[in-house]
């Protein structure tokens, strides 16, 4: 399963990895500041969007399939005392919670981590069944135009070199293929990590993504049982052709 790559080492240096990016964190927490109905996050792993959230007093829950990022995620709320946010270690492809959502959303092309078209479906339907009368659901995808365009990368290549305080240092290198037909992105990714410039740890894992076009998502949308979608053009994550945000009802 992909939610099998995220773990140990890799949960535990994740936000590292991302501290430089907020882009996705400044937009969903803008978007749900003063929202009075429930949210829940789908692959929310460490928290990095959903604390926020949380923090403006939003009432917000998260779901995701790897033990290891909630363990941090739950980690990080207990440090600034939050204590109503429920966690759930599920699949966002298949789930079943006892609560009906005002809104239903998935940050930062993680959607992406289901790699067919049927996986997706599924998860779409589901996520309509937890959505109240006047729910939404609302995700970001990108398509990896980059990667289509290489087609390939054979050797290994550095996609973040971080270093903490204490002398510890990680580096995640990646080669990939695309397979176009199928619209996968098929990634082989290691994981070096240091102590006092020493390697004590390396991980080697494969991790494949799919890109969604903007009409085959309304379609998967629409199939889905959502009546209402809306591309929100405005929002600073989107931009033709490269990334979309939708909203769906």
């Amino acid at each position: 399963m992909q939610g099998d790559h995220y773990k140990g080492l890799i949960a535990e240096w994740y936000d590292d990895w991302l501290k430089e990016r907020s882009d996705d964190v400044d937009y969903y927490s803008g978007y749900f500041h003063n929202f009075k109905g429930r949210v829940l996050e789908l692959a929310c792993g460490t928290g990095r969007v959903l604390l926020p959230i949380a923090t403006s007093g939003v009432q917000i829950d998260g779901l995701d399939s790897s033990e290891d990022m909630l363990a941090v995620l739950e980690r990080k709320a207990t440090h600034l005392n939050i204590k109503n946010i429920a966690l759930h270690k599920q699949s966002m492809e298949k789930f079943t919670l006892p609560t009906k959502y005002e809104a239903i959303f998935v940050s930062s092309g993680s959607f992406q981590l289901l790699i067919s078209p049927e996986s997706a479906l599924n998860s779409l339907k589901c996520i309509r069944e937890h959505l109240s009368e006047t729910g939404f659901f609302l995700l970001d995808l990108f398509i990896p135009w980059g990667e289509i365009m290489v087609q390939r990368h054979d050797s290994y290549h550095v996609t973040r070199d971080v270093s903490r305080p204490d002398g510890k240092r990680s580096i995640v290198l990646e080669r990939f293929e695309t397979d176009i037909p199928k619209q996968l992105k098929r990634g082989v990714y290691r994981y070096e990590f240091y102590d006092q410039e020493r390697l004590t740890d390396c991980i080697t894992d494969d991790l494949s993504t799919r890109w969604y076009w903007k009409d085959e998502f309304v379609n998967l949308l629409r199939e889905a049982g959502f009546s209402r979608m809306e591309l929100l053009t405005q929002s600073p994550l989107y931009a033709e052709g490269y990334s979309f945000v939708f909203k769906a009802e």
